[in-house]
C-alpha cells in the first residue's frame, strides 16, 4: 500500500510544481496581479525620474507597461492601507481631535505626507528601501504584502491606535 501511495503522489507533486511555476510566470508578467518586486522596481523608477525632474512635475513613462505600473503606485498603497486598517493622522491645530490623536502613531498628513497625494507611494518606497527591498516571497507575492510590511515597519502602532477610530466611523 505504501508504494502505491508514493507512486500516486508523484504526479500530484509534479502537477503542483507545474501550477506553481505557471502562477509565478503569470505573476511575473502581471497577468494575475502586480508582484512586490514589480511594484518596488516600477515605483522606485518613477520616484527617481520625478526627483530628476524636480519632484513636482508629472513625468512620462518610457513604455506602456511602465505607464500602467506607475499609475498603480499610489492606488496600491491606498488599497493596502485601507485593507489592513491604517489611517492618517493630522497634527495641525485645526484638525479633528481624532486625527490629532492618531498623528503620533500613523502617517501625519501635516508633517509626513507629500503635498501632492499621488506621491503617497514615495513613503512606502522609502520604507521598503530601508528594509532592504522585497523579500524573496514578497517578490512573487501580490504587492500588498511588501507594502503592508513597509507600513508596519514605519508606523508599527498605527493599526492598534486606529482601530477604535475606524470602528467609530463605521458605526
Amino acid at each position: 500500500m505504501r508504494s502505491f501511495l508514493a507512486i500516486s503522489t508523484i504526479p500530484t507533486i509534479f502537477l503542483l510544481l507545474l501550477l506553481l511555476g505557471s502562477a509565478r510566470t503569470a505573476g511575473a508578467q502581471s497577468a494575475l496581479y502586480v508582484t512586490g518586486s514589480q511594484f518596488y522596481e516600477a515605483c522606485w523608477q518613477r520616484r527617481a525620474k520625478e526627483k530628476k525632474e524636480g519632484g513636482f512635475k508629472d513625468v512620462e513613462a518610457d513604455t506602456p507597461s511602465q505607464a500602467a505600473l506607475w499609475a498603480r503606485c499610489t492606488p496600491l498603497v491606498a488599497e493596502t492601507m485601507d485593507k489592513i486598517g491604517f489611517t492618517i493622522g493630522d497634527s495641525r491645530p485645526n484638525a479633528s481631535a481624532d486625527a490629532r490623536a492618531l498623528a503620533d502613531f500613523c502617517p501625519n498628513a501635516f508633517t509626513e505626507l507629500p503635498i501632492v497625494i499621488d506621491r503617497l507611494y514615495i513613503l512606502v518606497i522609502d520604507a521598503i528601501e530601508k528594509l532592504g527591498g522585497p523579500s524573496t516571497v514578497e517578490s512573487m507575492a501580490p504587492a500588498g504584502w511588501v507594502i503592508e510590511r513597509a507600513l508596519k515597519a514605519r508606523w508599527p502602532r498605527c493599526i492598534d491606535a486606529a482601530r477604535p477610530y475606524i470602528a467609530k466611523t463605521r458605526n
